[in-house]
């Protein structure tokens, strides 16, 4: 499938800054970067890079696609990177949260894409993702994007708190504490963990393993989302979820109700009387 993305920014052309047009395409280029290496679980290298097929005025308009796939993604990663970039935007238009899949730092690109943009549509930019010409995926995006993300990715509060997932995406450096990804397995939370140096043999040990359960004080922002923690400790645990009674009595387990709603589950099991 040959896969694109298209941007338009709209505005008159008169009022178009070009500079600020310039700066919104290069920041939603490196928001696909970030999204790559969140999906591919590699710190760093090189991603995948893009090339124009499309530049016109009108005010200003482009579609993008792929020119050289990086070595260690795949064309179904870049649908589903575009995919996750476009449902993202679309999921901050709507709400102060940050969005599904995407991590601090991919919001925070995400706030400096829309923030040069007006507060309606017509001055605001549309995105899509195309499959052989199909579209996708699409977004209106506006100004408020940019403020919902602003407000998503300020911290508030700081709570001391454990998370279980799978930890990928793990870096290293002479001048910093080790650092990676926890995918979360409840919430969908992808959450950057710093680790101090004392953790580095658990780390090792924790690398690659499907679940894990890390420890330590975690950072949120004002919807309870988790922006980041500082490990205290790792604990492995089994592959499969293996749940207590106390989990279960306090709802934690997701598919606890078959995907209904606590009043339509409670209900059903009611029966019709």
């Amino acid at each position: 499938m040959r896969i694109e993305l298209a941007l338009k920014l709209r505005g008159p052309d008169a009022g178009m800054d070009a500079q600020d047009s310039l700066r919104t395409m290069q920041t939603m280029l490196s928001l696909l970067r970030e999204l790559e290496v969140t999906e591919t679980a590699r710190p760093s290298g090189e991603g995948t890079r893009w090339t124009f097929n499309e530049l016109r005025l009108g005010s200003v308009a482009c579609v993008l696609e792929p020119l050289r796939i990086a070595e260690h993604s795949t064309y179904d990663v870049v649908e589903r990177v575009v995919r996750t970039a476009v449902g993202g935007l679309d999921e901050a238009e709507a709400s102060a949260r940050i969005p599904t899949g995407w991590t601090f730092r991919a919001a925070h690109l995400g706030r400096r894409v829309a923030r040069s943009l007006g507060a309606s549509p017509d001055v605001g930019m549309s995105v899509e993702v195309r499959g052989d010409g199909v579209v996708l995926r699409s977004a209106e995006v506006t100004q408020r994007a940019a403020l919902h993300l602003d407000s998503a990715t300020k911290t508030r509060f700081r709570t001391f708190g454990s998370r279980r997932g799978r930890l990928s995406g793990l870096e290293e450096g002479k001048q910093q504490h080790p650092r990676a990804l926890l995918r979360a397995e409840v919430g969908g939370e992808i959450i950057p963990v710093h680790f101090a140096d004392d953790l580095d043999p658990a780390l090792r040990r924790a690398w690659r393993r499907d679940r894990v359960e890390v420890t330590g004080e975690i950072t949120e922002n004002a919807q309870g989302q988790s922006v980041q923690m500082r490990a205290t400790e790792i604990e492995l645990l089994p592959t499969e979820p293996q749940l207590s009674d106390d989990e279960l009595r306090a709802g934690f387990w997701p598919d606890m109700t078959g995907g209904q709603d606590a009043v339509d589950y409670v209900e059903a099991l009611r029966g019709e009387n």
